[in-house]
């Protein structure tokens, strides 16, 4: 509406200056191609300088040479002006012809009527284009507001019960088409982390019960034997020990996992040693072969994170790898830690990263499947990438990129 308004009167306005200019230039056209415009003398019974039927006033310098109306006050002008004299309307046009000044006046009554019917041409069209535009944005905004309208009463009927719904509305614009993928995009999301956070919720209350169990049992048992066999009493509290270790050890992985920012120390130490001190520790528990080939160099990250991840990778490889060898090897930035064992099935190779994720197929029952979930963790902080795969010779491989 604003945009027509200003069209309006841009138009109205760019007419009438025009028209103005037009005819001046035709009045100084005339009057120069009459005697007086050439220099000749002027004076009484001269023919008439006009325009058809219509006679121009004529001024030059102090001097009222043609005055049809018999005009009283015109005003002196330099250029043309269109004015008002005694109740009509007049344009005025002066300018210079050798030294001497002229101005040249014609009464403009075809110009009034043809800025009348100009107006009300306009103003007819103004309203025209007002109802038009109402008109048509009314549908235009319905068909437009309709798949927005269909998606936000989709989303006030999807619950927690029911996460798979999406939005099925044919979009008519390439944004509402990108916001309908952006959306089911964001609907996915929310499905997916729910889902993992009713699994997540279920295996701690699976893993946290199967230990309480235990310890239950073993109270009773203390309850009922203990006064009369100190070895009952002996067992039972060695197995309560062990038990609660695990709880321990499950709680505080879940602490670690649940941390919503973890504060590095970033320093430089050499790889090499890192290696060795984990394996001198393992290797007094385990008897494993370990082989070991990674390059005498340093490096810069937090070194007791990345002790962390892989004390995790070695720990699985010596978990699932069948008493075989142990392989970490250091090539192009490229830690790598290889057990010999069953490897990991296909479809699982993807959720080993997950909390509370074992693979019963192929890498055993045992543990609390959240090893990896903590090494994946310190590699986002870390800014590394892990991975892992299966080798064509036997046994899983995984890589820790991004170390320099």
């Amino acid at each position: 509406m604003f945009i027509l308004c200003a069209s309006a009167l841009f138009v109205y306005a760019v007419s009438e200056n025009v028209f103005i200019r037009n005819y001046s230039s035709e009045m100084r056209n005339i009057f120069m191609d009459s005697p007086m415009g050439k220099g000749f003398g002027y004076g009484m019974g001269r023919m008439s300088i006009g325009r058809g039927s219509t006679e121009f006033y004529v001024k030059i310098d102090e001097t009222v040479v043609q005055n049809p109306s018999e005009l009283v006050s015109v005003p002196d002008v330099e250029g043309y002006v269109r004015t008002r004299i005694e109740g009509s309307s007049y344009l005025l046009y002066g300018f210079w012809n050798g030294t001497e000044k002229v101005v040249l006046g014609a009464r403009m009554d075809d110009l009034d009527f043809f800025l009348e019917s100009l107006a009300t041409t306009l103003l007819l069209s103004l309203l025209i284009g007002v109802a038009l535009s109402v008109v048509g944005g009314f549908f235009l905004g319905d068909r437009v507001s309709k798949p927005i309208k269909d998606t936000s009463r989709l989303l006030k009927e999807i619950t927690m019960d029911d996460l798979s719904r999406r939005v099925e509305t044919e979009p008519k614009t390439s944004e509402l088409a990108e916001l309908k993928e952006s959306l089911n995009k964001a609907l996915d999301r929310i499905e997916d982390g729910y889902s993992r956070q009713e699994q997540f919720s279920s295996d701690i209350a699976h893993e946290i019960r199967s230990p309480l169990t235990a310890i239950l049992g073993f109270s009773r048992l203390i309850k009922r034997w203990g006064s009369s066999d100190p070895e009952v009493v002996k067992e039972a509290a060695e197995s309560i020990s062990d038990t609660a270790d695990k709880m321990m050890t499950i709680t505080e992985s879940l602490l670690f996992l649940s941390q919503p920012s973890i504060e590095l120390n970033t320093t430089t130490f050499n790889i090499r040693e890192l290696v060795d001190e984990l394996v001198g520790s393992i290797n007094s528990e385990e008897s494993n072969d370990f082989r070991i080939d990674v390059a005498d160099i340093d490096i810069s990250s937090d070194r007791v994170l990345l002790k962390i991840v892989l004390k995790v990778l070695v720990e699985n490889a010596l978990k699932f790898g069948k008493g075989g060898p142990i392989e970490i090897v250091w090539s192009n930035d490229v830690l790598s830690v290889r057990d010999y064992g069953k490897g990991i099935e296909k479809d699982e190779i993807d959720k080993i990263f997950d909390r509370f994720y074992r693979s019963d197929s192929s890498r055993g029952g045992q543990g609390h499947g959240l090893g990896l979930s903590i090494a994946s963790k310190i590699c986002k902080v870390l800014k590394l990438s892990i991975d892992a795969d299966n080798c064509e010779d036997g046994g899983a491989v995984f890589r820790v990129e991004g170390l320099r």
